[in-house]
């Protein structure tokens, strides 16, 4: 077999001494890379691929969807308690009793509101974002919480207007409680403007669940129908009581004189009937329009409480496989 290389006895300079080993050595490697390693080093790779978390289990749609439909009520929350503080703050509001709070905006919608919607919002972002199990269970219980309070409310209302008598039997009377803010509508300017708000909204006067409603306030100082109340409204009742056409302008004394007895046309000056038989008549009017509202805030509650037992559920799964 023919030699193939320098002539014997050759003297080989350095430099070319060390090209030649080096290119021996490539040689070498290349002949030792066969399938055999490649696939040692494809399978090593795989390996370390498999030992990052495998995100697999849960759907971005349900993860992300969860996440921003609660980031947008969390700042929307954040502001309602923010605007509710403020107003109470410049006010200088005294809460006294369930009255003063129930009938006032920023205690009842906007402080009380937004601070339920910030504190349930904020387990169900961090939750969702950081697929926090301990968070989701706090956000889908406090929603479950929610929905079964609305239901409930719900339920007692329509109990309260179409089952007679079905409080009094339970030693309830709800007209003897809302009477307080009949009493007390000159002491506080919020709740004077809620409850004109409530009378021209529902044409009634008054709270109670009857035909005489007006006679209702026979119990506020101010309006008080008796021969020692020397007040300029003695005897009247709110402007809010009145009937007004459209386009007609605002007489503030249109309910003067009305608690009088010997009033005359009373019932085609103001209404008569309590508030909480305006609201019977209206509910019974609207009967399904209120019911397609009633269905269309209770079933997205239902729906994200779904959305987030999906989401725990697909963490759990994930956490299976590391």
């Amino acid at each position: 077999m023919r030699r193939v290389g320098p002539p014997p006895n050759t003297v080989i300079p350095y430099d070319q001494e060390v090209n030649m080993a080096a290119q021996g050595s490539a040689h070498q490697r290349h002949h030792r890379m066969g399938p055999g390693m490649l696939g040692d080093k494809f399978t090593h790779s795989l390996r370390r691929r498999s030992n990052r978390p495998d995100r697999s289990e849960i759907n971005p749609f349900v993860k992300y969807f969860l996440f921003f439909f609660n980031f947008l009520f969390f700042l929307l929350g954040l502001g309602m308690l923010v605007l509710g503080i403020y107003i109470l703050v410049v006010k200088e509001k005294t809460v006294s009793n369930w009255i003063d709070f129930l009938f006032d905006p920023a205690c009842l919608v906007l402080s009380l509101g937004g601070s339920i919607i910030t504190f349930i919002t904020f387990f169900g972002a961090y939750g969702s974002l950081r697929e926090n199990i301990c968070c989701l269970q706090v956000f889908s219980i406090s929603m479950a919480i929610c929905l079964l309070l609305e239901v409930l409310l719900i339920v007692l209302v329509f109990v309260f207007y179409f089952v007679d008598d079905a409080f009094a039997d339970i030693g309830l009377y709800p007209e003897d409680a809302l009477e307080d803010a009949v009493v007390k509508y000159r002491d506080d300017p919020d709740m004077q403007g809620l409850i004109d708000n409530i009378q021209e909204l529902l044409s009634c006067c008054g709270v109670s669940k009857d035909d005489e409603g007006y006679k209702d306030w026979n119990k506020n100082l101010y309006f008080q129908c008796s021969d020692d109340n020397f007040s300029p409204e003695a005897c009247s009742v709110p402007f809010s009581c009145c009937r007004i056409s459209g386009g007609d302008q605002i007489n503030y004394q249109c309910g003067a004189g009305m608690l009088k007895d010997n009033a005359l046309d009373r019932e085609r000056k103001i209404y008569t009937q309590g508030c909480l038989k305006g609201l019977e008549n209206v509910i019974k009017d609207n009967i399904w329009i209120y019911g397609g509202v009633i269905f269309g805030v209770l079933l997205p509650q239902a729906f994200v409480i779904c959305v987030a037992k999906a989401l725990v559920f697909q963490v759990k799964e994930q956490m299976l496989k590391w």
